[in-house]
């Protein structure tokens, strides 16, 4: 996992005072606001409380007033509409944000949601032409799909059945013949917000279509009963939390973790979620969103919309218990598809491809997205995985950093039997005779590619005594991450271990511990076999990662998701310790610092601003504040003592007025520590 760090500019001291001051934010807090570019007082309450004139307005969509005319037209005639969905998570809640809103107007709605292996993604025209016969419906609105649907709409429109799109998806260079094409970057509209999710914009039109055509002036003039369906969308779409997404995600995450659905509420329960514990977007994430998906990858993704609007809760209890185990079922597949993929990725032939084609018999067309993202991120190279269905190959490819695979691969789009998709990830089918040439033509158009890891962005290299919960909560007020909010990611150098462990039946996560400020903290990297062997026998390492809580057993601990690791030595009984130069230099730190004059400055300048305030017992507060161990601060503050330009009284720390200078090497307590 050895990668270069990139350690970010540290925040401007003066904006982050600023932030502390006017909105009451320990520096923790306004540090990483202002390391975010957040650095005013009003862009801070804009980030950190959002506000309902954050929101836009519907209207501002191209074509709102001909979609909110249509299905309202449709509602009150009787007609019989159809919500057509999608199987992933933005399009069940995308779904259901659509059929409640219209069911709540008495309208006579009959959601579906295709299956991923009959009717694939987006419109299809057989089974248009099948739900149309059966149901009588006159009326279809899509939902987080139908901007590339143009032919199976032109035949509805055909048969005299009408259309509406509401989509987020890669806009095509021609758009369907629809009632209204609603969509966050229609190329004849001007939203203000272009990144909103399916479910985003489904709750958009349902909030267009219930306020018929009154202004919304506050929070309680909106479908608020969406917010929780509307923040699992985004995030699990993985759309920018920014903007009005944030507002969202922020209240919808709230709603979840105070007053659930009964299905959400047996979800977490069944995903083992702590009974008090807050809901995040990691919760969303890791919990909920692939239980959900599942439903979609392995059999009728109906059950999904089914368990969100359920308001039985022995019903929900039922759903939950499916959904979990079809969830097991598919970590199963997954693990072996992967494992599996694995093995072909290593062999000998494969080393020289830009773009891995990984080709199998029997695996589950459901799970190969998943192992070709595991994969790119252990080859550090865009993969291709798929399986042989009636002598094709079909399959899912992802991305690698920002390469455009679409964009790669479409070079060869006369070789494929179907191929779509976008930058980052696609859909593709070969035929079995085809897949060796194909192979041989990628390996010699991408012979000068190169593929190297970007450096890791870690925003504040700090001790490990620093990390405290006190830290984590100052942390958790930057919520929700993701997309667009990215997790500071901290660094911890040649950190002291007090255990390693290999977790799982397979024994290939691994589980590192060490002291933090307060306690143990655990430091976790799944699936990663190769670093666990690497492991056995370590004392040391220097490590980066997001932080957070493992909630267990009724045990709460900080623990550190790894993003990057490096074990500082690799001692075995047999053999001499190997230890990095980089590890001998901070091992001189025990009887040594490094301080320079300019650190000496700005913890004169800190002490200076807080000469109020009994920095003594508030000490844990004052260590991260300055990013600086204990030990060293307590010298660093006899340093000046020794020459008088500080003062203790009570456990302020005064600045006393110098008549002259004075250098810092007159201080014994320098010369013994800081001048070596």
């Amino acid at each position: 996992m050895t990668r270069e760090w990139q350690v970010l500019a540290q925040p401007d001291e003066k904006k982050r005072q600023q932030l502390q001051e006017k909105l009451g934010l320990t520096p923790v807090t306004a540090g990483f606001l202002v390391q975010k570019g957040i650095d005013t007082v009003e862009k801070a309450k804009a980030f950190l409380h959002p506000a309902f004139s954050q929101l836009h307005d519907p209207a501002e969509f191209y074509q709102m007033d001909q979609a909110v005319s249509r299905i309202q037209e449709a509602v009150f005639s009787g007609e019989t509409i159809l919500v057509y969905g999608d199987y992933d998570v933005d399009g069940l809640t995308a779904t259901t944000i659509m059929t409640e809103a219209l069911v709540s107007l008495g309208a006579d709605v009959v959601p579906y949601i295709p299956n991923r292996f009959t009717d694939g993604y987006g419109p299809n025209q057989a089974t248009y032409e099948r739900l149309i016969d059966k149901t009588g419906a006159s009326l279809i609105i899509t939902v987080d799909n139908g901007v590339s649907g143009k032919e199976p709409i032109a035949w509805a429109k055909e048969q005299g059945v009408d259309v509406v799109v509401t989509d987020h998806h890669a806009l095509p260079e021609e758009l369907p013949d629809a009632v209204a094409v609603i969509h966050p970057r229609h190329p004849e509209g001007q939203y203000p917000f272009g990144d909103l999710s399916g479910a985003g914009v489904a709750f958009k039109v349902a909030q267009a279509v219930l306020q018929d055509g009154m202004p919304a002036e506050s929070l309680a003039d909106l479908p608020t009963e969406f917010f929780d369906l509307v923040a699992m969308g985004a995030i699990a779409d993985v759309v920018s939390l920014t903007d009005e997404n944030r507002a969202f995600v922020i209240w919808g995450l709230k709603e979840i973790e105070t007053n659930p659905r009964p299905g959400l509420k047996a979800l977490l329960k069944s995903a083992k979620q702590a009974n008090g514990a807050a809901v995040l977007s990691e919760t969303v994430g890791f919990k909920i969103a692939p239980r959900l998906n599942a439903v979609g990858r392995l059999g009728d993704g109906f059950l999904g919309m089914k368990l969100l609007q359920t308001k039985d809760e022995s019903e929900a209890k039922a759903l939950a218990k499916q959904i979990e185990e079809l969830n097991d079922q598919r970590r199963e597949l997954a693990d072996r598809v992967f494992d599996e993929a694995k093995s072909q990725a290593e062999q000998p032939e494969m080393a020289n491809q830009p773009v891995l084609l990984i080709a199998g018999e029997d695996w589950h067309q459901g799970v190969l997205g998943i192992a070709a993202a595991r994969l790119t991120e252990l080859f550090a190279k865009p993969v291709v995985v798929m399986t042989k269905v009636d002598g094709v190959y079909k399959g899912s490819g992802r991305s690698y950093g920002d390469f455009d695979l679409h964009a790669f691969l479409a070079a060869f789009a006369d070789d494929y039997a179907s191929f779509g998709g976008h930058a980052g990830a696609l859909g593709i089918a070969i035929a079995e005779d085809k897949l060796t040439e194909v192979r041989q033509k990628i390996k010699q158009a991408g012979a000068d590619l190169r593929f190297e890891e970007a450096p890791l962005p870690i925003n504040l290299v700090m001790e490990p005594s620093l990390l405290t919960k006190n830290f984590y909560d100052d942390l958790v007020l930057l919520e929700p991450f993701g997309q667009g909010n990215s997790q500071p990611v901290i660094g911890l150098k040649n950190v002291p271990l007090t255990g390693v462990q290999a977790l799982g039946s397979e024994k290939k996560h691994l589980k590192l511990a060490f002291n933090g400020g307060r306690g143990p903290v655990e430091a976790l990297a799944f699936n990663r076999p190769k670093l666990v062997a690497q492991a056995t026998g370590v004392k040391r390492a220097t490590m980066a990662g997001t932080v957070g809580l493992n909630h267990f057993a009724g045990r709460t601990r900080l623990q550190l998701m790894l993003e990057d690791v490096t074990f500082e030595e690799q001692k075995a009984e047999s053999e001499p310790a190997v230890v990095p130069k980089r590890a001998a230099v901070n091992n001189r730190a025990k009887t040594t610092f490094n301080a320079t004059k300019a650190d000496f400055t700005r913890i004169y300048k800190y002490l200076y601003g807080h000469q109020e305030e009994n920095l003594v017992e508030g000490l844990d507060q004052v260590l991260i504040d300055v990013t600086m161990q204990e030990k060293e601060f307590k010298l660093m503050i006899q340093v000046f003592l020794d020459l008088g330009f500080v003062k203790m009284e009570t456990g302020r720390i005064l600045c006393v007025k110098q008549e002259g200078k004075r250098s810092l090497s007159e201080s014994l307590t320098y010369q013994r520590y800081f001048a070596g």
